[in-house]
This record gives structure tokens, sequence and C-alpha cells, in this order.
């Protein structure tokens, strides 16, 4: 076996000849199948850590939870039927616009105490909505301006 020019020759005699303190500093490595097989090795989480990461850190009340039923069904609505032109779709788009624009504070459920009630400013996402409203409705425009052999 022909040794390389300028390369050192490394044998088991001369690694052994290293100095104490430099020997730690290559350490065996693990082979790559145990490196791979260590990705598969169960988290160690005692019972209360993982209760933990699953549980509210502040229960809602029941009243809470109907309050936020109420404002996720309106967005919902609001999101989901902005492009209906007409029928029950385009009913429920404006039922929602309506409830979530209008400002009376004077039924139990309307989206101004629903909102408080919650601790979300209702003007912050009354704007978010007109805003995203906005976009939404723009961006068909935008797809039939694009091909203008389309229909």
């Amino acid at each position: 076996m022909r040794r390389k020019i300028g390369k050192p020759l490394k044998t088991k005699a001369s690694r052994d000849r290293q100095p104490f303190w430099t020997k730690a500093v290559n350490p065996p490595r693990m082979p790559m199948e145990e490196k791979a097989l260590a990705v598969f090795q169960p988290d160690v989480l005692i019972e209360s850590q993982y209760q933990s990461t699953q549980t509210r850190q502040l229960p809602m009340d029941p009243e809470r939870v109907l309050m936020l039923a109420v404002l996720r069904d309106a967005v919902s609505y609001y999101q989901d039927h902005v492009s209906a032109r007409k029928g029950p779709k385009r009913s429920l788009h404006l039922e929602a616009e309506e409830w979530i624009l209008n400002r009376d504070r004077s039924a139990l459920f309307s989206f101004e105490v629903l909102c408080e009630a919650l601790g979300y400013d209702p003007d912050y996402i009354r704007a978010g909505l007109c805003r995203w409203k906005e976009t939404a409705l723009e961006r068909p425009a935008a797809k039939q301006h694009a091909n203008p052999l389309a229909g």
C-alpha cells in the first residue's frame, strides 16, 4: 500500500500516543442507524406537564363559550358568503354584516357587547373584516380582467 506524500501515516499506535487532553476532543460517534432511530425515542413527560399543554390556562364559563360561538358563526357567514349575489347565502352575508356594523349596545348579544365580554376590541375586528371584504371582492375582478378572452 502506497502512502500519499505530505500526509502523515495514521496508525493505531500513533492515535494512542495523543496527549490525554486531546483524546476527548473527538469522542466516538454514534453509528448513523442509532442517530436516525434517536428521533423516534419517546418524550418523557409527567402527567401534569402533559395536562398543562392540553388545557386552557383560564377556563371559559359556558356563557362565554356561547358568546364565542355566536361571534364565530357571524364571522364565518360574513366571510363564506361574501361573493354571493342572491338567494339565502346573500341574505346570510348581509345579516351578518349588518350585525357586525351595528354599534347598538342595548341587546345582550350585540356585536359590541360580545366583543367586549370576550376581551376583543370591536372596532379593530370590524375594521379588519371590512379590509378583508375589500380584498376578497377585488380578487375575482382581477381574475376576470386577467383573461380578456374568457366569456
